[in-house]
């Protein structure tokens, strides 16, 4: 049962059983889209740069695991600094979702994603962007039982000028890629089929502008007859839909969105009417959907662990929420970078890098898992620093720790053809210790 709220020239429905009643204010979170949609060009977020027009170029993946672009004619205009949560299935080897086609990898790097937008301001517009690849459709991120962010990037500036624009963020090369496990991920492995929407992740946007106005992502929509759920991604590549038109619905995509943090709607499960199409292939549509404009690049043929030759082997627990990587295994590189990637709430805590063998998990403060316990641990403890930019990293072959690649207190070479195992240590404001998800890695 949904509950009513009018608020602009369409509705949008809040979903009662996840939220107490709001109070409508008038206040229009659709508008239409006007104007020609710009190409932004390649936003490198490593390096800040921008590339254009026929210099244009990115290390993306050349599949796109998720694809909704089906265009509604509309974008979202949700207030500012408002987290707005979105959901899809990344399929893994065991989903048969949809035509029966497995998922290739049950794991994905993902080193970019496109993602389309209006504004009204002539300013530009900030942008923070979060990964989950465990989400059950609608919950609340600072509520949910069981939620595994995959990534939280740095604040990226993306243009305004009172126009709609596509940008393309290239993650690669600078630590930004990261990696989402398909089908629900940690909090529910393996697939699942239609029970309770385990096997969903969700992606979220906040936006805020020094120029004001409205701003919000395109509004998708998903009709079978019109765009085959998962038409276009990586696991169903041919475009077959009924019209001929090369747009795509996203796996798993559904009609309405979650909204935690924000100054103005109460938090909780909303949508914009329900996908639509009452007249056809030949005939526009008559009312948004409820998705979000979003494609996700990877290279379908390697899973997580190949691009940069490590394996996540610690991220059950939720309290386990930052990234490790390691920028290569290979010690005649001259130099192995061990980055942390986390959220701005760790931002400027103290922190340094654990090596061992280990594989048992300990929960010695109770925020989170340490899991290299079960053999002797070394801390890289001289080269503490401060989480800055939301990131952290250390030269494993030239620490202050551990120099000329031994490895820490326990001795020995660091590229011996072990498979050792890396998690970060930081705190956490009133907590005095957490660790970060875990990944290991043969080094020579």
């Amino acid at each position: 049962m949904h509950q009513t709220q009018l608020l602009g020239p369409l509705t949008l429905l809040l979903c009662t059983p996840l939220l107490a009643q709001g109070s409508g204010n008038g206040a229009s979170f659709i508008q239409p889209v006007s104007g020609p949609v710009r190409d932004a060009g390649i936003y490198h977020v490593g390096t800040g740069v921008w590339t254009r027009g026929s210099n244009s170029s990115a290390n993306l993946g050349p599949d796109v695991i998720f694809n909704a672009d089906t265009g509604m004619g509309y974008f979202s205009t949700l207030p500012a600094n408002a987290e707005v949560i979105d959901e899809g299935i990344l399929p893994g080897s065991a989903n048969s979702n949809k035509t029966g086609n497995p998922g290739p990898q049950d794991s994905y790097l993902i080193d970019g994603f496109q993602f389309g937008y209006c504004t009204t301001s002539m300013s530009t517009v900030d942008w923070q962007f979060k990964f989950y690849d465990s989400y059950v459709p609608c919950d609340l991120p600072s509520a949910a039982v069981c939620i595994n962010e995959s990534s939280f990037l740095p604040k990226i500036t993306l243009p305004g000028g009172g126009s709609c624009w596509l940008a393309t963020l290239d993650l690669s090369l600078a630590g930004y890629e990261f990696c989402m496990e398909a089908d629900g991920g940690t909090c529910a492995p393996g697939y699942d089929g239609n029970g309770l929407g385990l096997d969903g992740f969700g992606w979220s946007h906040t936006w805020s502008s020094t120029g004001g106005g409205a701003c919000g992502p395109f509004i998708s929509g998903h009709d079978p007859a019109w765009f085959p759920e998962g038409e276009g991604t990586v696991y169903q590549p041919a475009f077959t839909n009924n019209c001929g038109l090369a747009h795509a619905t996203g796996l798993g995509s559904r009609d309405f969105f979650a909204i935690d943090v924000n100054p103005t709607l109460s938090p909780g499960c909303y949508w914009f009417g329900g996908y639509v199409n009452g007249s056809g292939c030949p005939g526009a549509p008559s009312n948004p959907g409820g998705q979000f404009f979003m494609r996700m690049y990877t290279d379908a043929t390697s899973d997580c662990g190949d691009p940069f030759c490590t394996t996540i082997f610690c991220d059950s627990h939720p309290g386990n929420v930052a990234d490790a990587s390691l920028s290569t295994c290979d010690c005649s590189m001259g130099s192995i970078i061990l980055t942390l990637a986390t959220s701005g709430a760790f931002e400027g805590q103290f922190t340094y890098p654990l090596v061992g063998l280990g594989t048992i998990p300990v929960n010695p403060t109770g925020t989170s898992e340490l899991c290299l316990a079960g053999s002797a641990i070394g801390r890289y403890d001289k080269d503490a620093m401060a989480i800055t930019g939301g990131q952290a990293s250390i030269d494993l072959l030239n620490a202050l720790s551990a120099p000329g690649g031994s490895v820490p207190m326990i001795g020995g070479s660091l590229c011996n053809g072990n498979t050792w195992r890396f998690q970060w240590w930081h705190r956490d404001g009133m907590n005095p210790s957490r660790f970060s998800r875990g990944i290991a890695a043969t080094i020579n």
